[in-house]
């Protein structure tokens, strides 16, 4: 692997990277400084069922089920899954198709070097993010009261961060595959999103229960880390993914054409 290109990548990605996370500390800090006066009135939402799984069971009632539906079923997933996915297009096929890659090809680094030192720059984004997420949530606790310890707190964090992984690395197979950057966005965004809803809905009926196992989200938030801990099956499910679809993106980079 290229370090240089690795540091290089990442920077690149830093100040979106930085201000992502910014922001998201902010919400959560905001999230939890609104629990005590709003949690306790809003309490359990009468939702119908599929709608109450998206939110990530809608507990309003518990500060532990407040930030369930906010920042676990929303907000978390929502920034570090974008950020993973828009950091992985624009440092594959987004470069493709400015012409950068071929021009870096130019020196002494082989393909499956330079897609492995984007795809640590791309680990590098999440993991920056699933720190900020760590440390928000811990603020915004305190600043709720407090109810939700430090373990969970932690194994919440682990679990995003895994989805994160994940996401990424789809995005890094479709860019090194197809060197197309709008079709990589497009295609990512449309397959996490079509399994938030697979893992809120597919649960309604017993036919379609299944479904919710081809769901990364099933993976990272199907287990309830905030409240129960840390799903080992979860990582080792989102891992694997990881890992293979990291696989096909050295494969598909080093065996097609490039454009331009």
């Amino acid at each position: 692997m290229s370090w240089s290109t690795l540091t290089l990548a990442y920077r690149l990605r830093f100040v979106s990277t930085a201000s992502a996370a910014a922001g998201l500390i902010a919400v959560m800090v905001a999230v939890g400084a609104l629990f005590p006066a709003v949690g306790h009135t809003i309490g359990q939402l009468n939702l119908p069922k599929g709608v109450s799984e998206l939110l990530g069971g809608a507990d309003y009632g518990t500060i532990t089920g407040w930030f369930g539906s906010e920042i676990g079923s929303v907000y978390g997933p929502l920034v570090i899954a974008g950020i993973a996915v828009a950091a992985a297009s624009a440092a594959t096929a987004g470069e493709e198709e400015n012409g950068i890659l071929a021009l870096v090809l130019a020196h002494p680094i082989r393909r499956q070097q330079l897609v492995a030192a984007k795809g640590a720059a791309v680990a590098g984004v999440v993991l920056t993010i699933a720190f900020a997420t760590w440390i928000g949530m811990i603020l915004g606790v305190a600043a709720g009261g407090g109810g939700i310890s430090l373990g969970h707190i932690s194994a919440f964090t682990v679990q995003l961060a895994s989805f994160g992984l994940a996401s990424g690395a789809l995005a890094l197979a479709l860019g090194a595959g197809t060197g197309r950057h709008a079709l990589t966005v497009g295609a990512s965004a449309a397959f996490l999103i079509a399994g938030w809803l697979i893992n809120g809905f597919a649960p309604l009926t017993g036919a379609t229960d299944w479904l919710k196992y081809l769901s990364l989200f099933y993976y990272y938030n199907g287990h309830d880390p905030l409240s129960n801990g840390l799903d080992l099956g979860g990582i080792v499910v989102l891992g694997a993914v990881t890992i293979l679809l990291a696989a096909v993106a050295v494969t598909g980079m080093d065996r097609r054409d490039l454009h331009g």
